[in-house]
């Protein structure tokens, strides 16, 4: 503000600032205007407003006096790379610290103590990290059994997403979890160019392109691609490649179908769209032999088959690019969505299992956490880092389209987590067996719907996680 000359001017302008310091100690929770100082009629002129726009005066940030934030992960999440994404983490843990008076600690916490050890620290009144990533598996035993912080009343002028809030209810009416936002499609389906070519096939980017990517399109392609190429008598190349238990999750959900229901707490692998998947995927072993038996090792082998060129399309995620698919694999190749099943109206990525930021019950001014945790955050520019570490271990704009779901058609499942809730054991144990032709789909889920029921059940009776 411009220093004024005469007495009679400051004295206006010292009176309103006593106003306002009134004001702002009478409790209200309205934020006050900026008061506008009526100029003395001698210093008036025909170019000054009468009134001046009244503007909004920022609220200061709560101030935490020094008080150190620890938000822990099962890794170390410090940035002190040289990238840009970590100068700019950089730069927003420096405004949190000062804007908070705060110093922001990263824990590095093993992956399989992080529940016990927030457990046992809530217990002991000293939870041992403001912040704690957190898979799903320990959230549902951890929310049941008391030792985390409501956080609904803390979200109500978030910058996240509405579906997001509203999926880290984890089955109840209170939210626990905190996530910043979704990447739009993690799982889908890698695709050999070249296979497809010289068979002289459509491959799944042309179907999907047609409208024309389902189960039986996928079907006829890894038929027709599972072939004797060098006359021996015995097939070297294969259709599908994948294990059991990643398969039977993803058909299930590209179905529209889920494993568990968390707004009726019921176990629904034996609904009718998981059932018709499960159909499917024992067909595609027993049947039509169009996936390729892995060697021994489950969850190497099938990326494996796919880097060395003898596999026409392996679902996956695409965390497994850099190190399973990228410079391995020399042909041409793309990612597409899972297919459509017969009861899907969309492409549908599956939501089986999460991680997310909790607070431990105890934690000190929680509201404020919250706000810390979300000024942390990259809001403004994920969906252009997302598409720059995309473009780094995709192979064609096109992929990178799915990738990002430009066309929004791949529609996310909700409410279908599982993890930690003991049942994908459960079916697990069913689906390495009818795979070999030992049992049928329906006979195996007979029998594991009850104890997959009562493995859920007990997780959320908070059994697990409470102290005897």
């Amino acid at each position: 503000m411009k220093k004024l000359i005469s007495n009679q001017i400051m004295f206006i302008v010292l009176f309103a600032a006593l106003i306002m310091l009134l004001s702002a100690c009478s409790g209200s929770n309205d934020k006050p205007a900026e008061p506008v100082a009526t100029k003395p009629a001698e210093t008036e002129t025909n170019t000054t407003p009468a009134k001046e726009e009244e503007k909004e005066e920022a609220v200061p940030a709560p101030d935490l006096n020094g008080r150190v934030i620890r938000i822990s992960h099962w890794w170390d999440a410090t940035p002190k790379g040289d990238s840009e994404s970590d100068e700019l983490a950089r730069e927003r843990i420096k405004m949190v610290e000062e804007k908070y008076n705060v110093k922001i600690k990263y824990l590095n916490t093993e992956y399989w103590s992080t529940s016990e050890k927030l457990s046992s620290s809530v217990l002991a009144n000293e939870p041992f990290a403001e912040i704690v990533r957190i898979p799903d598996g320990f959230i549902w035993g951890l929310m049941h059994g008391g030792f985390l912080t409501p956080l609904d009343d803390y979200l109500k002028d978030t910058r996240v997403e509405k579906d997001v809030v509203d999926s880290m209810r984890f089955g109840g009416d209170k939210v626990y979890g905190l996530e910043s936002w979704y990447t739009p499609n993690e799982s889908g389906l890698f695709y050999n160019k070249r296979i497809f070519k010289e068979a002289g096939l459509k491959d799944p980017q042309q179907l999907m392109d047609e409208d024309n990517w389902n189960w039986n399109t996928m079907l006829d392609a890894a038929k027709k691609l599972t072939v004797d190429r060098n006359g021996d008598g015995k097939m070297d190349q294969y259709g599908l490649a994948g294990a059991h238990y990643v398969l039977s999750e993803m058909l299930i959900a590209s179905n529209g179908g889920k494993l568990y229901d968390e707004q009726t707490g019921k176990v629904t692998f034996n609904s009718p769209e998981a059932m018709e998947a499960l159909n499917f995927l024992h067909s595609l072993y027993t049947e039509h032999k169009v996936i390729k038996a892995n060697g021994g090792n489950d969850w190497e082998d099938p990326a494996k088959y796919f880097g060395e060129g003898t596999i026409a399309m392996y679902p996956g995620g695409l965390w497994e690019v850099e190190g399973r698919i990228v410079d391995k694999l020399k042909d041409e190749w793309g990612y597409v969505y899972m297919p459509k099943g017969p009861k899907a109206n969309s492409y549908y990525e599956p939501f089986g299992q999460t991680a997310a930021y909790v607070i431990p019950k105890g934690v000190k001014d929680a509201d404020v956490i919250v706000k810390i945790w979300e000024d942390l955050q990259d809001f403004d520019n994920w969906q252009d880092n997302r598409r720059l570490s995309l473009e780094n271990i995709l192979p064609d704009e096109t992929s990178i389209a799915n990738a990002m779901n430009d066309d929004g058609k791949v529609q996310r499942l909700f409410g279908g987590r599982f993890g930690g809730l003991g049942i994908k054991e459960q079916l697990d144990s069913v689906t390495e067996k009818f795979v070999k032709g030992e049992i049928t789909p329906s006979t195996g889920i007979a029998q594991v719907i009850a104890p997959a029921q009562a493995a859920a059940k007990k997780v959320l009776s908070g059994e697990q996680d409470k102290k005897k």
